[in-house]
């Protein structure tokens, strides 16, 4: 087996590589998705009953 192996990427290194990048998109991708909801939470409101209270930036 070691004959076969070279000092290439190895299928490890690809599914870390890919990994991670799918973590940095789907973080993105939640992120978008929940300021989304957000705004439209905030968009419609009862406004007599509730006020809108600051907003604050979250850091994830």
């Amino acid at each position: 087996m070691q004959d076969y192996i070279t000092d290439g990427v190895t299928w490890k290194d690809i599914e870390q590589l890919l990994f991670r990048y799918m973590q940095k998109e789907y973080g993105q991708l939640l992120q978008q998705v929940l300021e989304d909801i957000d705004r439209t939470l905030a968009e419609k409101r009862d406004k007599k009953r509730y006020a809108l209270k600051d907003k604050r930036g979250i850091r994830m």
